[in-house]
């Protein structure tokens, strides 16, 4: 059975409309629907209490590894060989965290409208007292604007309240808009292979903290937050954000495979977060190059800042006129100072972070069908709309020339 149901709220009763509508579970009442039974182990026959964090349950008396979901249906973005990424030394740990996500295809449907604020400048010639002036003023125009967006799409979001690890914004941006991989269904086997493959390199595989009933109002509300965003990009105020999200199918748990390493170099610890199924780099941190000729140049500015005040020093009392001498001395004596404290810093600062990127749009949701691409942006006339190619000013519908600009439209 197709479920389906539509959030429509303005934005300022939008928090209010998520908690009282959407009915979104808290953890307290999470708890009251999460699975809670009894294993048993299948090699010594003793009773097995599952997690509530994950899905592998190691027996406390023979150590087997069981691994049991209760959804259905439930695929695993296959983990590439548990090795070192290419590049990548002095490796002190590897831990693969299998992440989960939910997967709902749906029909969406975005309508939010609002008003831009646009201001141009206009210039005119006046002649006054016998000369010629040029007068400039900023014009402020508030238009109407709309957003339409419509679509066949896949919405993938985190199945847990939180995850905090390192990079798991990247990953939340990386996942929603690929699947980044090779899919396969659930198979225990395999996660008790992957648990078992090598004992100096862990693995957890995380379980959801939603069953599918929640997901499929979550994945609404995911939506709506990322139309709501959308469209705070674009216009100044925002009247009301409508979204029609109609799930075409159950949703599926989807676990995605996140890779950990920790590395040490020249004595200071690094750390690297790559999604696992495609191996692209998700976020890491870099060390400080050149630490040593930053500490050399910082003690080089701080031995020359008593030389310099000393030159400017000798040069006014000597000449007793020299008063520029002074001043120009005293600004390198205090640039001396500043330098050496901002090197000093920047040298032992503990890293630089490389990152892939965590921001997620409304548009990054992958498409299911390739014939159903989005609309485009449209003015409140529900005409054609866009923007300069000059200035990127929005442009009104049947509109020649660029207001701010002057740039003829099309050319």
């Amino acid at each position: 059975m197709i479920l389906s149901f539509f959030i429509e709220r303005k934005v300022d009763t939008f928090q209010k409309y998520k908690l009282k509508n959407v009915g979104v579970k808290s953890l307290s009442d999470q708890g009251k629907h999460s699975l809670v039974k009894t294993l048993q182990c299948s090699t010594c026959g003793a009773p097995m209490k599952p997690s509530a964090e994950s899905i592998i349950t190691i027996c406390n008396f023979c150590g087997d590894i069981t691994a049991e979901s209760p959804v259905s249906p439930h695929i695993i973005v296959k983990p590439l060989p548990l090795q070192p990424p290419e590049g990548v030394d002095d490796i002190r740990k590897m831990e693969l965290i299998l992440v989960p996500f939910f997967e709902v295809q749906a029909q969406i449907d975005v309508d939010a409208k609002g008003y831009q604020r646009r201001e141009r400048t206009e210039s005119k010639t006046v002649r006054r007292g016998g000369e010629t002036h040029t007068e400039t003023k900023t014009i402020i125009e508030y238009r109407p604007w709309r957003i339409t967006h419509h679509g066949t799409q896949a919405v993938r979001f985190l199945a847990r309240q939180e995850f905090t690890m390192f990079g798991a914004g990247e990953l939340i941006s990386n996942v929603s808009k690929s699947l980044g991989g090779e899919p396969m269904p659930f198979n225990s086997t395999f996660i008790k292979k992957l648990a078992s493959e090598d004992s100096s390199r862990s693995l957890e595989a995380l379980s959801p903290e939603w069953g599918q009933d929640e997901a499929g109002k979550k994945a609404g509300e995911v939506v709506y937050e990322a139309a709501y965003a959308r469209a705070k990009s674009e216009m100044h105020e925002v009247f009301d954000t409508h979204v029609n999200f109609k799930p075409l199918s159950k949703p599926a748990l989807l676990h995605q495979p996140l890779l950990l390493i920790r590395r040490k170099i020249q004595g200071r610890s690094y750390r690297a977060a790559y999604h696992w199924g495609s191996g692209k780099l998700l976020r890491e941190e870099q060390p400080i190059k050149n630490r040593r000729l930053m500490v050399f140049f910082a003690i080089l500015c701080f031995l020359a800042t008593p030389v310099f005040a000393q030159l400017g020093y000798n040069f006014y009392f000597n000449s007793g006129e020299e008063i520029w001498a002074l001043i120009v001395f005293g600004v390198l004596a205090l640039a001396g100072i500043i330098g050496a404290i901002l090197l000093l810093i920047r040298s032992y600062k503990p890293h630089k972070i490389k990152s892939s990127g965590a921001k997620v749009s409304l548009f990054d949701f992958q498409k299911v069908t390739v014939n159903q691409p989005p609309q485009p942006t449209t003015s409140g006339t529900g005409k054609k709309a866009g923007f300069c190619t000059k200035c990127g000013d929005p442009l009104e519908p049947n509109q020649k020339f660029c207001e701010k600009c002057g740039h003829t439209v099309g050319s």
